[in-house]
């Protein structure tokens, strides 16, 4: 078994396992003991050696009270990770200072922690030499990791922080690698939204269109750009869905007389807004990893579009209209939606696919715990 799968099988246990006691860890020393250290432990640090994980450690250098990160991750007796903790369910973002100033009053640390036991928030100084950067390169949100899989990129860069693998160097360069491929995904999906003006001549340029007023970019060029941009990040995807989701099912699954369905153009085209759509709408990596398992089955008067199983999945029925409406039939409490444009599905959308993904998102996490585990 290689050590990506050992670590992501470690993960996947102890969060389940602090998603069932989260309730239990009512002060930071509860906390600490059965939520935080079990991650620090499943990185590789032996939580009972002083000299590799010391709690309560002195990071600055007032004599009478000085301040004491709550633990340190040592090597050759240099503190090089600082884990700050804060009673489960607290707001992390109030305490990124605290974290800060520790991080520049060791100057050995190369990697910030702060956590509530449930969400794992890592920092590095890529900004600026020892001065803790603002937003985190990596989170772990143990909480949603007991209802889906830990994306297999978060896995990876865990791995680079674990005991064994452990080297500033490379950290850095992961840490800048995913912060800038976070940059520029805010960029994309903004210009996406609402190409600037300055995108849409770039791109109008490389196909030979040249010298346009502003107004005219704005009116006749700017949603046409927009259509094309969303269709080149998707295409890929969409493909490789449409390889693994078949045209023609059984019209049961109970072994009834097959019938062989034709899938139309607009019901594929309603399939890809609807995955189109979801990669905009997801809420974290795990809403946005699990939409490549978002599917479609055709069936005598109705086409549907689900998450992971047909029946338990359901996201809606698509039927087809013949005067410029179609119906969108949604489980409760949406229920059925006569509408002329799809942009009307996106909320009902949006809440049934994160219902869906918490409902199902446990049985896969035990799948591939046991798999893993085998």
């Amino acid at each position: 078994m290689d050590s990506l799968s050992d670590l992501q099988a470690s993960l996947s246990a102890i969060a389940e396992r602090s998603s069932a006691i989260k309730s239990s860890c009512t002060n930071e020393q509860s906390t600490k003991q059965f939520l935080v250290l079990p991650v620090i432990g499943a990185l590789g640090y032996d939580c009972g050696d002083p000299t590799v994980v010391q709690p309560e450690f002195v990071a600055d250098f007032r004599v009478e009270t000085p301040e004491r990160v709550d633990y340190v991750i040592l090597r050759d007796g240099s503190p090089v990770i600082a884990v700050e903790c804060k009673k489960a369910g607290s707001d992390l973002s109030l305490h990124r200072g605290q974290l800060r100033t520790y991080f520049s009053a060791l100057r050995s640390v190369r990697v910030g922690l702060l956590t509530d036991g449930l969400r794992f928030e890592f920092y590095v100084d890529c900004e600026s030499p020892n001065i803790m950067d603002e937003e985190p390169f990596l989170t772990l949100d143990l909480d949603a990791a007991s209802r889906t899989p830990i994306p297999i990129e978060v896995v990876q860069t865990l791995n680079v922080l674990s005991n064994g693998n452990f080297h500033p160097d490379a950290i850095s360069d992961a840490a800048e690698m995913r912060l800038v491929a976070r940059r520029l995904r805010a960029v994309l999906v903004q210009e996406l939204r609402e190409p600037s003006e300055e995108f849409c001549r770039h791109v109008l340029q490389r196909v030979g269109i040249k010298n346009l007023r502003r107004s005219s970019i704005q009116s006749r060029y700017g949603s046409l750009i927009r259509g094309a941009f969303e269709e080149a990040l998707v295409i890929p995807v969409l493909d490789r869905l449409r390889s693994l989701a078949p045209t023609s099912q059984a019209a049961d699954d109970d072994g009834a007389a097959v019938q062989r369905i034709v899938t139309t153009d607009r019901e594929l085209a309603i399939y890809r807004y609807a995955c189109r759509r979801l990669a905009f709408l997801a809420e974290d990596e795990h809403q946005f990893t699990a939409i490549e398992r978002v599917q479609h089955r055709d069936y005598v008067g109705k086409f549907a579009v689900f998450y992971e199983n047909v029946r338990k999945g359901r996201l809606f029925d698509f039927v087809e209209g013949g005067n410029g409406y179609d119906k969108f039939i949604f489980p409760e409490p949406f229920g059925e939606i006569v509408a002329s444009s799809v942009i009307d599905i996106d909320e009902p959308l949006r809440k049934i696919f994160a219902q869906r993904v918490r409902e199902l998102g446990v049985s896969k996490v035990q799948e591939s715990s046991s798999r893993l585990r085998a």
